[in-house]
Protein backbone atom coordinates (compact mmCIF):
# COMPACT_ATOMS: atom_id res chain seq x y z
CA UNK A 1 0.00 0.00 0.00
CA UNK A 2 1.10 3.57 -0.66
CA UNK A 3 2.85 4.74 2.57
CA UNK A 4 0.93 8.01 2.84
CA UNK A 5 -2.36 6.21 2.16
CA UNK A 6 -1.56 3.73 4.96
CA UNK A 7 -0.88 6.59 7.35
CA UNK A 8 -4.10 8.35 6.39
CA UNK A 9 -6.04 5.11 6.83
CA UNK A 10 -4.70 4.69 10.36
CA UNK A 11 -5.56 8.29 11.27
CA UNK A 12 -9.02 8.03 9.71
CA UNK A 13 -9.70 4.77 11.54
CA UNK A 14 -8.86 6.39 14.87
CA UNK A 15 -11.06 9.39 14.08
CA UNK A 16 -13.97 7.16 13.05
CA UNK A 17 -13.56 5.06 16.20
CA UNK A 18 -14.00 8.25 18.22
CA UNK A 19 -17.05 9.27 16.19
CA UNK A 20 -15.29 12.10 14.35
CA UNK A 21 -16.57 11.16 10.90
CA UNK A 22 -16.22 14.72 9.59
CA UNK A 23 -12.46 14.39 10.06
CA UNK A 24 -12.23 10.77 8.94
CA UNK A 25 -13.94 11.17 5.57
CA UNK A 26 -11.56 13.75 4.01
CA UNK A 27 -8.57 11.65 5.05
CA UNK A 28 -10.13 8.55 3.48
CA UNK A 29 -10.94 10.50 0.32
CA UNK A 30 -7.31 11.57 0.02
CA UNK A 31 -6.11 8.01 0.69
CA UNK A 32 -8.52 6.73 -1.98
CA UNK A 33 -6.94 9.04 -4.53
CA UNK A 34 -3.48 7.76 -3.58
CA UNK A 35 -4.29 4.03 -3.49
CA UNK A 36 -7.73 3.00 -4.75
CA UNK A 37 -7.68 -0.76 -4.16
CA UNK A 38 -5.81 -0.54 -0.87
CA UNK A 39 -8.04 2.14 0.63
CA UNK A 40 -11.43 1.20 -0.80
CA UNK A 41 -12.26 -1.66 1.65
CA UNK A 42 -11.73 0.53 4.73
CA UNK A 43 -13.59 3.43 3.16
CA UNK A 44 -16.44 1.14 2.14
CA UNK A 45 -16.72 -0.23 5.67
CA UNK A 46 -17.09 3.30 7.03
CA UNK A 47 -19.56 4.33 4.34
CA UNK A 48 -21.70 1.25 4.97
CA UNK A 49 -22.25 2.34 8.57
CA UNK A 50 -23.05 5.99 7.94
CA UNK A 51 -26.54 7.43 8.37
CA UNK A 52 -26.67 9.94 5.54
CA UNK A 53 -28.78 13.09 5.80
CA UNK A 54 -27.39 14.75 2.70
CA UNK A 55 -25.27 14.10 -0.35
CA UNK A 56 -21.88 15.82 -0.13
CA UNK A 57 -20.50 15.79 -3.71
CA UNK A 58 -17.10 14.41 -2.74
CA UNK A 59 -18.68 11.64 -0.68
CA UNK A 60 -20.94 10.79 -3.62
CA UNK A 61 -17.96 10.59 -5.96
CA UNK A 62 -16.04 8.42 -3.51
CA UNK A 63 -19.03 6.10 -3.08
CA UNK A 64 -19.27 5.61 -6.85
CA UNK A 65 -15.53 4.91 -6.96
CA UNK A 66 -15.78 2.30 -4.18
CA UNK A 67 -18.69 0.59 -5.96
CA UNK A 68 -16.37 -0.11 -8.90
CA UNK A 69 -13.27 -1.04 -6.86
CA UNK A 70 -12.18 -4.64 -7.33
CA UNK A 71 -11.26 -4.95 -3.65
CA UNK A 72 -14.81 -4.14 -2.45
CA UNK A 73 -17.98 -6.21 -2.46
CA UNK A 74 -20.39 -3.65 -3.93
CA UNK A 75 -23.31 -5.23 -2.12
CA UNK A 76 -21.86 -4.02 1.16
CA UNK A 77 -22.56 -0.47 -0.08
CA UNK A 78 -26.12 -1.07 -1.29
CA UNK A 79 -27.77 0.69 1.66
CA UNK A 80 -25.38 3.63 1.62
CA UNK A 81 -25.87 4.11 -2.13
CA UNK A 82 -29.66 3.88 -1.86
CA UNK A 83 -29.80 6.41 0.96
CA UNK A 84 -27.52 8.83 -0.82
CA UNK A 85 -29.64 8.65 -3.98
CA UNK A 86 -32.82 9.19 -1.97
CA UNK A 87 -31.22 12.17 -0.23
CA UNK A 88 -30.08 13.59 -3.55
CA UNK A 89 -33.47 13.03 -5.20
CA UNK A 90 -36.05 13.33 -2.38
CA UNK A 91 -38.90 13.42 -4.90
CA UNK A 92 -39.40 10.82 -7.64
CA UNK A 93 -37.61 11.95 -10.77
CA UNK A 94 -36.11 10.33 -13.85
CA UNK A 95 -32.42 11.18 -13.78
CA UNK A 96 -29.41 9.72 -15.58
CA UNK A 97 -26.70 9.71 -12.97
CA UNK A 98 -23.43 7.75 -12.65
CA UNK A 99 -24.32 6.75 -9.09
CA UNK A 100 -27.75 5.51 -10.22
CA UNK A 101 -26.08 3.39 -12.89
CA UNK A 102 -23.51 1.97 -10.47
CA UNK A 103 -26.15 1.21 -7.84
CA UNK A 104 -28.59 -0.43 -10.24
CA UNK A 105 -26.02 -2.64 -11.96
CA UNK A 106 -23.59 -3.42 -9.12
CA UNK A 107 -25.95 -3.89 -6.15
CA UNK A 108 -29.23 -5.53 -5.23
CA UNK A 109 -31.39 -3.00 -3.43
CA UNK A 110 -31.94 -3.64 0.30
CA UNK A 111 -33.72 -0.42 1.27
CA UNK A 112 -37.55 -0.29 1.56
CA UNK A 113 -37.88 3.35 0.49
CA UNK A 114 -35.69 2.70 -2.53
CA UNK A 115 -37.82 -0.32 -3.44
CA UNK A 116 -40.83 1.98 -3.76
CA UNK A 117 -38.77 4.35 -5.91
CA UNK A 118 -37.67 1.51 -8.20
CA UNK A 119 -41.26 0.37 -8.66
CA UNK A 120 -42.21 3.95 -9.58
CA UNK A 121 -39.33 4.22 -12.06
CA UNK A 122 -40.38 0.98 -13.77
CA UNK A 123 -43.62 2.68 -14.78
CA UNK A 124 -41.98 5.71 -16.38
CA UNK A 125 -40.62 6.42 -19.85
CA UNK A 126 -36.88 6.05 -19.31
CA UNK A 127 -33.74 6.83 -21.30
CA UNK A 128 -32.28 3.67 -22.81
CA UNK A 129 -29.29 3.50 -20.45
CA UNK A 130 -31.39 3.94 -17.32
CA UNK A 131 -33.97 1.44 -18.54
CA UNK A 132 -31.26 -1.18 -19.14
CA UNK A 133 -29.79 -0.58 -15.70
CA UNK A 134 -33.21 -0.81 -14.04
CA UNK A 135 -33.94 -4.02 -15.97
CA UNK A 136 -30.71 -5.49 -14.55
CA UNK A 137 -31.78 -4.49 -11.04
CA UNK A 138 -35.28 -5.96 -11.46
CA UNK A 139 -33.84 -9.25 -12.73
CA UNK A 140 -31.30 -9.43 -9.88
CA UNK A 141 -34.09 -9.02 -7.31
CA UNK A 142 -36.14 -11.65 -9.19
CA UNK A 143 -38.91 -9.11 -9.77
CA UNK A 144 -39.79 -9.08 -6.09
CA UNK A 145 -41.01 -5.46 -6.49
CA UNK A 146 -42.14 -5.76 -10.12
CA UNK A 147 -40.35 -4.62 -13.25
CA UNK A 148 -41.20 -7.65 -15.38
CA UNK A 149 -42.18 -5.33 -18.21
CA UNK A 150 -38.58 -4.14 -18.48
CA UNK A 151 -37.65 -7.52 -19.97
CA UNK A 152 -34.81 -9.93 -19.22
CA UNK A 153 -31.42 -8.30 -19.88
CA UNK A 154 -29.65 -10.00 -22.84
CA UNK A 155 -26.64 -10.87 -20.69
CA UNK A 156 -28.91 -12.51 -18.11
CA UNK A 157 -30.68 -14.51 -20.82
CA UNK A 158 -27.32 -15.85 -21.99
CA UNK A 159 -26.36 -16.75 -18.42
CA UNK A 160 -29.67 -18.56 -17.86
CA UNK A 161 -29.10 -20.67 -20.97
CA UNK A 162 -25.58 -21.53 -19.83
CA UNK A 163 -26.78 -22.49 -16.35
CA UNK A 164 -29.42 -24.81 -17.78
CA UNK A 165 -26.75 -26.52 -19.86
CA UNK A 166 -24.45 -26.89 -16.85
CA UNK A 167 -27.27 -28.19 -14.62
CA UNK A 168 -28.17 -30.87 -17.15
CA UNK A 169 -24.58 -32.12 -17.21
CA UNK A 170 -23.92 -31.81 -13.44
CA UNK A 171 -22.27 -34.89 -11.84
CA UNK A 172 -24.61 -36.44 -9.28
CA UNK A 173 -24.51 -38.81 -6.31
CA UNK A 174 -28.04 -39.89 -7.22
CA UNK A 175 -31.47 -39.08 -5.85
CA UNK A 176 -31.76 -38.68 -2.09
CA UNK A 177 -33.87 -41.17 -0.15
CA UNK A 178 -34.67 -38.54 2.49
CA UNK A 179 -38.09 -36.88 2.12
CA UNK A 180 -37.03 -33.50 3.54
CA UNK A 181 -33.88 -33.46 1.43
CA UNK A 182 -36.06 -33.94 -1.64
CA UNK A 183 -38.33 -31.08 -0.56
CA UNK A 184 -35.35 -28.80 0.10
CA UNK A 185 -33.97 -29.66 -3.32
CA UNK A 186 -37.25 -28.64 -4.95
CA UNK A 187 -37.07 -25.29 -3.12
CA UNK A 188 -33.58 -24.48 -4.33
CA UNK A 189 -34.09 -25.78 -7.86
CA UNK A 190 -36.84 -23.18 -8.14
CA UNK A 191 -35.03 -20.49 -6.14
CA UNK A 192 -31.22 -20.84 -6.17
CA UNK A 193 -29.78 -19.02 -3.16
CA UNK A 194 -27.92 -16.80 -2.59
CA UNK A 195 -27.74 -14.88 -5.87
CA UNK A 196 -24.52 -12.91 -5.94
CA UNK A 197 -22.17 -11.19 -8.37
CA UNK A 198 -19.07 -9.02 -8.51
CA UNK A 199 -17.24 -10.52 -5.50
CA UNK A 200 -14.51 -8.51 -3.84
CA UNK A 201 -10.89 -9.44 -4.53
CA UNK A 202 -9.17 -11.62 -1.97
CA UNK A 203 -5.73 -11.43 -0.42
CA UNK A 204 -3.85 -14.76 -0.52
CA UNK A 205 -4.26 -16.74 2.70
CA UNK A 206 -3.01 -20.22 3.57
CA UNK A 207 -5.97 -22.22 4.85
CA UNK A 208 -3.61 -24.96 6.03
CA UNK A 209 -1.70 -22.41 8.11
CA UNK A 210 -4.98 -21.23 9.67
CA UNK A 211 -5.88 -24.80 10.64
CA UNK A 212 -2.41 -25.33 12.07
CA UNK A 213 -2.88 -22.19 14.18
CA UNK A 214 -6.08 -23.74 15.53
CA UNK A 215 -4.03 -26.74 16.62
CA UNK A 216 -5.20 -29.02 13.82
CA UNK A 217 -2.45 -29.21 11.15
CA UNK A 218 -3.43 -31.02 7.95
CA UNK A 219 -1.60 -32.71 5.11
CA UNK A 220 -1.12 -30.62 1.96
CA UNK A 221 -2.44 -30.13 -0.62
CA UNK A 222 -5.52 -29.72 1.51
CA UNK A 223 -8.70 -31.47 0.31
CA UNK A 224 -11.77 -29.36 1.13
CA UNK A 225 -15.47 -30.22 1.00
CA UNK A 226 -18.00 -27.39 1.03
CA UNK A 227 -21.15 -29.27 2.02
CA UNK A 228 -24.28 -27.41 1.01
CA UNK A 229 -22.46 -24.84 -1.12
CA UNK A 230 -25.58 -23.27 -2.62
CA UNK A 231 -24.69 -20.99 -5.52
CA UNK A 232 -20.97 -21.43 -4.99
CA UNK A 233 -19.86 -18.29 -3.21
CA UNK A 234 -17.99 -20.10 -0.42
CA UNK A 235 -15.99 -22.59 -2.55
CA UNK A 236 -15.11 -19.84 -5.04
CA UNK A 237 -14.07 -17.53 -2.23
CA UNK A 238 -11.85 -20.26 -0.78
CA UNK A 239 -10.29 -20.98 -4.18
CA UNK A 240 -9.51 -17.30 -4.73
CA UNK A 241 -8.02 -17.08 -1.25
CA UNK A 242 -5.86 -20.22 -1.52
CA UNK A 243 -5.13 -21.63 -4.97
CA UNK A 244 -3.54 -24.78 -3.49
CA UNK A 245 -6.85 -26.18 -2.23
CA UNK A 246 -8.52 -29.18 -3.89
CA UNK A 247 -12.17 -28.17 -3.46
CA UNK A 248 -15.33 -30.24 -3.86
CA UNK A 249 -18.61 -28.31 -3.74
CA UNK A 250 -21.69 -30.39 -2.89
CA UNK A 251 -25.31 -29.27 -2.96
CA UNK A 252 -28.81 -30.71 -3.39
CA UNK A 253 -29.73 -28.25 -6.13
CA UNK A 254 -28.30 -28.62 -9.64
CA UNK A 255 -29.63 -25.13 -10.49
CA UNK A 256 -27.67 -23.62 -7.59
CA UNK A 257 -24.55 -25.56 -8.53
CA UNK A 258 -24.87 -24.43 -12.15
CA UNK A 259 -24.98 -20.81 -10.99
CA UNK A 260 -21.80 -21.42 -9.00
CA UNK A 261 -20.08 -23.31 -11.81
CA UNK A 262 -20.81 -20.50 -14.26
CA UNK A 263 -19.43 -17.93 -11.82
CA UNK A 264 -16.37 -20.09 -11.14
CA UNK A 265 -15.62 -20.26 -14.85
CA UNK A 266 -16.03 -16.50 -15.25
CA UNK A 267 -13.60 -15.91 -12.36
CA UNK A 268 -11.00 -18.42 -13.56
CA UNK A 269 -11.76 -20.95 -10.80
CA UNK A 270 -12.60 -23.85 -13.10
CA UNK A 271 -10.77 -26.46 -10.99
CA UNK A 272 -13.54 -26.59 -8.37
CA UNK A 273 -15.42 -29.91 -8.49
CA UNK A 274 -19.19 -29.32 -8.36
CA UNK A 275 -21.37 -32.32 -7.45
CA UNK A 276 -25.13 -32.62 -6.92
CA UNK A 277 -26.11 -34.75 -3.96
CA UNK A 278 -27.26 -35.06 -0.37
CA UNK A 279 -24.95 -34.51 2.60
CA UNK A 280 -26.25 -37.84 3.88
CA UNK A 281 -24.55 -39.45 0.88
CA UNK A 282 -21.20 -37.66 1.30
CA UNK A 283 -19.40 -41.01 1.58
CA UNK A 284 -20.15 -41.55 -2.13
CA UNK A 285 -17.79 -38.69 -3.00
CA UNK A 286 -14.81 -40.94 -2.36
CA UNK A 287 -11.75 -40.01 -0.33
CA UNK A 288 -11.53 -38.06 2.92
CA UNK A 289 -11.22 -34.32 3.50
CA UNK A 290 -8.89 -32.35 5.74
CA UNK A 291 -11.48 -29.58 5.97
CA UNK A 292 -15.25 -29.78 5.65
CA UNK A 293 -17.26 -26.56 5.76
CA UNK A 294 -21.04 -26.51 6.12
CA UNK A 295 -22.52 -23.06 6.61
CA UNK A 296 -26.21 -22.66 7.32
CA UNK A 297 -27.13 -26.12 6.02
CA UNK A 298 -27.54 -28.77 8.72
CA UNK A 299 -30.37 -26.90 10.45
CA UNK A 300 -32.46 -27.37 7.27
CA UNK A 301 -32.27 -31.17 7.47
CA UNK A 302 -34.91 -33.44 9.00
CA UNK A 303 -32.30 -34.86 11.40
CA UNK A 304 -29.32 -32.50 11.61
CA UNK A 305 -27.41 -34.94 13.84
CA UNK A 306 -27.42 -37.46 10.99
CA UNK A 307 -26.01 -34.86 8.62
CA UNK A 308 -23.33 -33.94 11.13
CA UNK A 309 -22.38 -37.60 11.54
CA UNK A 310 -22.11 -38.01 7.75
CA UNK A 311 -19.79 -35.00 7.51
CA UNK A 312 -17.68 -36.23 10.44
CA UNK A 313 -17.32 -39.55 8.63
CA UNK A 314 -16.08 -37.70 5.52
CA UNK A 315 -13.22 -36.12 7.48
CA UNK A 316 -9.69 -37.41 7.31
CA UNK A 317 -8.10 -38.49 10.56
CA UNK A 318 -7.80 -35.36 12.70
CA UNK A 319 -9.67 -33.36 10.04
CA UNK A 320 -11.48 -30.11 10.77
CA UNK A 321 -15.18 -29.34 10.41
CA UNK A 322 -16.44 -25.77 10.27
CA UNK A 323 -20.19 -25.62 10.87
CA UNK A 324 -22.66 -22.76 11.21
CA UNK A 325 -26.09 -23.18 12.81
CA UNK A 326 -29.03 -20.91 13.67
CA UNK A 327 -29.40 -19.52 17.18
CA UNK A 328 -32.79 -20.16 18.78
CA UNK A 329 -32.71 -16.81 20.57
CA UNK A 330 -31.53 -14.74 17.62
CA UNK A 331 -34.12 -16.31 15.27
CA UNK A 332 -37.14 -15.56 17.45
CA UNK A 333 -38.35 -12.89 15.01
CA UNK A 334 -38.24 -15.40 12.13
CA UNK A 335 -40.38 -17.78 14.20
CA UNK A 336 -42.89 -14.92 14.42
CA UNK A 337 -42.78 -14.61 10.64
CA UNK A 338 -43.55 -18.33 10.30
CA UNK A 339 -46.63 -17.86 12.50
CA UNK A 340 -47.86 -14.92 10.43
CA UNK A 341 -47.34 -16.82 7.17
CA UNK A 342 -49.24 -19.84 8.47
CA UNK A 343 -52.02 -17.65 9.85
CA UNK A 344 -52.62 -15.96 6.49
CA UNK A 345 -52.18 -19.15 4.48
CA UNK A 346 -49.45 -17.70 2.26
CA UNK A 347 -47.49 -20.29 0.31
CA UNK A 348 -43.95 -20.11 -1.07
CA UNK A 349 -45.07 -19.09 -4.56
CA UNK A 350 -43.96 -15.70 -5.92
CA UNK A 351 -47.48 -14.40 -5.23
CA UNK A 352 -47.43 -15.66 -1.64
CA UNK A 353 -43.98 -14.21 -0.97
CA UNK A 354 -44.99 -10.84 -2.44
CA UNK A 355 -48.16 -10.77 -0.33
CA UNK A 356 -46.17 -11.45 2.83
CA UNK A 357 -43.61 -8.79 1.92
CA UNK A 358 -46.33 -6.21 1.26
CA UNK A 359 -47.64 -6.70 4.78
CA UNK A 360 -44.16 -6.44 6.32
CA UNK A 361 -43.36 -3.29 4.31
CA UNK A 362 -46.56 -1.67 5.55
CA UNK A 363 -45.84 -2.32 9.26
CA UNK A 364 -44.98 0.61 11.52
CA UNK A 365 -41.41 0.73 12.77
CA UNK A 366 -41.08 -1.06 16.07
CA UNK A 367 -43.37 -3.96 15.17
CA UNK A 368 -41.55 -7.29 15.61
CA UNK A 369 -41.86 -8.31 11.97
CA UNK A 370 -40.68 -4.89 10.77
CA UNK A 371 -37.18 -6.15 11.63
CA UNK A 372 -37.33 -8.28 8.51
CA UNK A 373 -36.80 -5.09 6.50
CA UNK A 374 -33.27 -4.96 7.91
CA UNK A 375 -32.34 -8.32 6.35
CA UNK A 376 -30.71 -8.30 2.92
CA UNK A 377 -32.47 -11.59 2.20
CA UNK A 378 -35.85 -9.84 2.37
CA UNK A 379 -35.20 -8.07 -0.94
CA UNK A 380 -35.15 -10.99 -3.41
CA UNK A 381 -37.67 -13.76 -3.96
CA UNK A 382 -35.12 -16.52 -3.32
CA UNK A 383 -33.72 -14.72 -0.27
CA UNK A 384 -37.13 -14.10 1.28
CA UNK A 385 -38.14 -17.69 0.64
CA UNK A 386 -34.97 -18.92 2.35
CA UNK A 387 -35.46 -16.49 5.23
CA UNK A 388 -39.15 -17.02 6.00
CA UNK A 389 -40.64 -19.83 3.89
CA UNK A 390 -38.13 -22.65 4.32
CA UNK A 391 -39.54 -26.17 4.29
CA UNK A 392 -37.58 -27.17 7.42
CA UNK A 393 -35.64 -25.21 10.03
CA UNK A 394 -34.13 -26.04 13.42
CA UNK A 395 -32.75 -23.58 15.99
CA UNK A 396 -30.16 -24.24 18.68
CA UNK A 397 -28.66 -23.21 21.95
CA UNK A 398 -24.95 -23.74 22.36
CA UNK A 399 -24.97 -26.54 24.98
CA UNK A 400 -27.17 -28.63 22.68
CA UNK A 401 -24.71 -28.07 19.83
CA UNK A 402 -21.90 -29.22 22.11
CA UNK A 403 -23.77 -32.45 22.81
CA UNK A 404 -24.38 -33.02 19.11
CA UNK A 405 -20.69 -32.47 18.31
CA UNK A 406 -19.60 -34.92 21.00
CA UNK A 407 -22.03 -37.56 19.73
CA UNK A 408 -20.48 -37.22 16.25
CA UNK A 409 -16.96 -37.77 17.62
CA UNK A 410 -15.94 -34.12 17.28
CA UNK A 411 -14.16 -31.85 19.73
CA UNK A 412 -14.63 -28.08 19.69
CA UNK A 413 -11.60 -26.04 18.71
CA UNK A 414 -13.18 -22.59 18.69
CA UNK A 415 -16.46 -20.71 18.65
CA UNK A 416 -15.80 -18.08 15.99
CA UNK A 417 -17.62 -15.25 17.74
CA UNK A 418 -17.92 -11.65 16.46
CA UNK A 419 -15.95 -8.93 18.29
CA UNK A 420 -18.94 -7.71 20.32
CA UNK A 421 -19.57 -11.24 21.56
CA UNK A 422 -15.90 -11.69 22.46
CA UNK A 423 -16.03 -8.47 24.49
CA UNK A 424 -19.24 -9.55 26.25
CA UNK A 425 -17.70 -12.91 27.13
CA UNK A 426 -14.60 -11.30 28.66
CA UNK A 427 -16.79 -8.85 30.57
CA UNK A 428 -18.97 -11.64 31.97
CA UNK A 429 -16.37 -14.32 32.68
CA UNK A 430 -12.95 -12.68 32.62
CA UNK A 431 -10.07 -12.89 30.17
CA UNK A 432 -8.85 -16.22 31.57
CA UNK A 433 -12.15 -18.09 31.10
CA UNK A 434 -12.20 -21.02 28.68
CA UNK A 435 -13.64 -19.73 25.42
CA UNK A 436 -14.45 -23.28 24.34
CA UNK A 437 -16.93 -23.63 27.22
CA UNK A 438 -20.29 -23.47 25.46
CA UNK A 439 -22.19 -23.26 28.75
CA UNK A 440 -20.38 -20.00 29.53
CA UNK A 441 -21.14 -18.71 26.03
CA UNK A 442 -24.80 -19.67 26.49
CA UNK A 443 -24.95 -17.48 29.59
CA UNK A 444 -23.59 -14.56 27.58
CA UNK A 445 -26.09 -15.10 24.79
CA UNK A 446 -28.97 -15.34 27.25
CA UNK A 447 -28.16 -11.80 28.38
CA UNK A 448 -27.65 -10.55 24.79
CA UNK A 449 -29.97 -12.59 22.52
CA UNK A 450 -28.93 -10.95 19.25
CA UNK A 451 -25.19 -11.56 19.59
CA UNK A 452 -25.32 -14.49 17.16
CA UNK A 453 -27.83 -13.17 14.65
CA UNK A 454 -25.36 -14.26 11.97
CA UNK A 455 -25.44 -17.89 13.24
CA UNK A 456 -23.11 -19.79 15.54
CA UNK A 457 -19.85 -20.54 13.70
CA UNK A 458 -17.87 -23.39 15.23
CA UNK A 459 -14.56 -25.03 14.32
CA UNK A 460 -14.26 -28.69 15.40
CA UNK A 461 -11.78 -31.53 14.99
CA UNK A 462 -12.41 -35.20 14.46
CA UNK A 463 -11.16 -37.16 17.43
CA UNK A 464 -8.47 -39.74 16.67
Amino acid sequence: MHPEAAQLLAMAGEAAHQGRFGQALPMLSHALALDLEGTAPAYAELLAGLRLTGWPPQLEADLATCLHAGSVDPQSLARAAARMLLAKYPEPVVAEDPLWAAFLTRCINVDPAMEARLAWLAGQALPAGLREALAAQAFASEYVWGGEGLGVPPVAATEIAEERRLAAAMPSLGDSSDQISRAVRIQYEANPYPRWHAPAGRQPVSVAAHLAALGAPQAEPLAVLVAGCGTGFEPIDLARMDASLAITALDLSAASLAYGQRMAGALGMGAIRFVQGDILDAAKLGGRFGLVSSTGVLHHMERPADGLAALAEALARGGVLRVALYSERARAWVVEAHRAIAGHGWDASPAGIRAFRAQVLALPAGQPLARLRESDDFYTLSGCRDLCFHVREHWYRLPAIGEMLAAAGLELLMLDAPPEAQARFAQAHGAAADRRDLVLWDQVEAAHPQLFAGMFHLWCRKRD
